[in-house]
């Protein structure tokens, strides 16, 4: 029924690059095997990802050391009218898919379960039934799309944690450097955010490479050296720049830097003069 969608494969060779426009229909391009680059952005694509390309897009893949296996599917938007009902506007879902990701990261098994649909549909044609065809053909190809379209949501859940994620540490960064000289307790963290004090050292540790407790004291010894060059009293500097006590700002400082904060300061008076 190629009124309603069209299937090709594309094996693309080493070092090769091949180009899709989309024209006046949606295009969803498979990566079956291998890996390929989106040019000009050169973001990697392997199986079991996805490209969807609305009406009037362009795409170039290029490959590099390795061969990639392409299957895309040609859909016309009055496909997705006719195959729409009451319940679900199929136009109007694939007008926002894939929501806020670039490239759509499938699951194996929802990715499997498409390409069985899609290899189920190819194979009608070689039917010598004709009983209820079209009826069954719209409804395999409807499932295909619903499928899809629900991998689309999964994958930007995917992609919303993560971004969610990586805000989280840009704001614990930028509430630890307006409240340095404050509080900043695990527990006055985890209120502050929401998030348990586990996932935020467990989350700050993964994308630092050092410990919240070490940042904060990294930040207020280099706060302290400030203050030390001012002239002000060490005892001073040590609850200005919130540290609970003397000693706690002594060891840390001199852990920090090697020596003690008033050997700090005659280092630098000297070099300075």
């Amino acid at each position: 029924m190629q009124n309603l969608y069209r299937i090709h494969q594309y094996p693309l060779n080493e070092n090769s690059s091949l180009t899709f426009r989309s024209g006046h229909k949606y295009l969803i391009i498979f990566i079956s095997q291998g890996t390929c680059q989106i040019q000009p952005e050169g973001q990697p694509c392997l199986s079991p990802d996805i490209i969807l390309l609305k009406p009037g897009q362009i795409l170039n893949l290029v490959t590099q050391k390795s061969r990639c296996y392409l299957l895309s599917v040609s859909i016309p938007e009055a496909s997705l009218t006719e195959l729409s009902d009451d319940t679900c506007d199929l136009l109007q879902k694939f007008q926002f898919a894939p929501f806020a990701t670039c490239v759509i990261h499938a699951e194996i098994k929802s990715s499997m379960l498409m390409h069985k649909l899609l290899a189920r549909l190819e194979s009608l044609t070689e039917e010598e039934s004709e009983l209820g065809t079209r009826l069954y053909e719209k409804s395999l190809f409807t499932a295909f799309l619903i499928i899809f379209l629900r991998t689309c949501i999964q994958s930007d859940r995917v992609h919303q944690l993560h971004q969610k994620k990586m805000l989280i540490i840009d704001n614990v960064f930028a509430y630890i450097s307006q409240h340095l000289t404050e509080d900043l307790s695990l527990e006055t963290l985890e209120k502050e955010f929401f998030v348990s004090r586990e996932h935020i050292c467990r989350e700050f540790k993964k994308h630092t490479g050092i410990t919240l407790h070490a940042y904060i004291t990294k930040s207020r010894v280099d706060l302290s050296k400030k203050y030390l060059l001012q002239g002000l009293p060490v005892r001073d500097v040590c609850q200005l720049c919130g540290f609970g006590s003397y000693n706690h700002f002594f060891k840390a400082f001199k852990k920090e830097c090697g020596m003690t904060p008033m050997a700090f300061y005659r280092k630098e008076r000297r070099v300075n003069g």
